[in-house]
């Protein structure tokens, strides 16, 4: 951690982004997907006290800066894609998200609504092989590696 954040971290928060380079050391390290299946790239070993050792480490080496990804990357997206998706995407997605060379992201928040997910309108339908979304959006985001 300390030596792939703490030297950066300056330059992370100008730039307002964390340099991808880290989830790749990440991953190559074991600190992406822990809690995941060995089949999909994970350590198999779902023990909460490893995100709590990462918690702890990522803020000493953030010396007071914003966060990184990491802990969201954990905790909050790979368990609900773990739950939500199908074997052919999990075997399609989850190695290169614990290798760091997928990116994960979330959006939830529209005009009105801000993060308070229980107001958010937006809908999406199926038509055919993709999906249709209707709603409003606060900003356009872009994925450097799209997962769909």
């Amino acid at each position: 951690m300390h030596r792939e954040v703490k030297p950066n971290v300056e330059k992370w928060e100008q730039a307002g982004i964390v340099d991808r380079n880290l989830f790749r050391e990440g991953g190559k390290a074991g600190f992406l997907g822990m809690a995941l299946p060995e089949q999909f790239g994970g350590s198999g070993v779902a023990d909460f006290r490893f995100n709590a050792i990462m918690a702890e480490e990522l803020s000493r080496a953030h010396v007071g800066a914003s966060g990184d990804g990491i802990l969201l990357h954990n905790d909050n997206w790979l368990p609900s894609l773990l739950s939500a998706a199908n074997e052919e995407q999990k075997s399609r997605w989850l190695p290169g998200i614990c290798s760091g060379e997928l990116d994960l992201a979330i959006a939830m928040t529209e005009p009105g609504a801000g993060s308070d997910l229980a107001s958010i309108r937006t809908t999406a339908r199926r038509e055919g092989d993709h999906y249709v979304a209707t709603g409003q959006r606060c900003s356009s985001l872009t994925a450097s590696t799209p997962i769909w």
